[in-house]
């Protein structure tokens, strides 16, 4: 028996590195000193299209900072997800459910003392999270430089920067793909009715991978 079941995998490293860079903001769990979690976003570095490398950095008095050297560690990114009620499809006897899409990725963690680093990677993060902002004031991408002189290298003191060095990548995708095409159309519509962006993201995945994009 394999977990999780084959239709929900996507072995494809280009979904894989499309959905950790829509949804940088990640839980890093730790078990090195006790099971911990911290949701922190990740910049996901490629070679050769495949993803390689995290890299990310921590407040240096979360209790993480100080085990995660040389540790194994799980980064698990979640995309959108939305519940499906079981009155949404043709055949009711089967119950509610959520429908999804994830990436996990486990790795070994380093920590990195350079100031070039956390320079980069902030403005890494700010290049890849600052222009979705744009419908609330359309203004330049922030970057480092923008920063009153010496005010970001007073802060790496109060940071522990780090990569985890990717050693597996599982991503899942759950739309329906267990249910007859008419239930996935049902389940797509109603999803398309919600007022919540997420909602409906979950409702378009699942009319892409029906080949009929557009809400009905």
């Amino acid at each position: 028996m394999s977990y999780p079941p084959r239709p929900y995998r996507v072995e494809d490293p280009d979904a894989a590195v499309a959905l950790m860079r829509e949804f940088p903001f990640a839980h890093l769990i730790t078990a090195s000193g006790g099971l911990r979690a911290t949701r922190v976003p990740f910049v996901v570095d490629c070679e050769a299209g495949r993803p390689v490398r995290l890299r990310c950095h921590l407040d240096a008095r979360n209790p993480q900072a100080g085990t995660i050297d040389g540790t194994e560690v799980l980064v698990a990114f979640s995309g959108p997800a939305a519940y499906v009620s079981p009155n949404w499809r043709a055949d009711t006897s089967k119950g509610g459910t959520y429908d999804y899409e994830e990436v996990q990725v486990g790795g070994t963690a380093h920590t990195v003392d350079d100031s070039a680093f956390f320079f980069r990677l902030i403005d890494d993060l700010s290049a890849l999270i600052e222009p979705r902002h744009r419908d609330i004031a359309d203004h330049a991408v922030w970057q480092t430089p923008m920063a009153p002189e010496g005010h970001i290298a007073r802060q790496l003191p109060l940071v522990t920067c780090f990569t985890v060095e990717i050693e597996q990548v599982s991503m899942v995708s759950k739309l329906h793909q267990n249910f007859p095409d008419r239930d996935r159309r049902s389940v797509a519509e109603h999803l398309a009715r919600s007022g919540r962006d997420e909602v409906r993201s979950v409702g378009a995945r699942i009319r892409a991978l029906l080949g009929t994009p557009e809400a009905e």
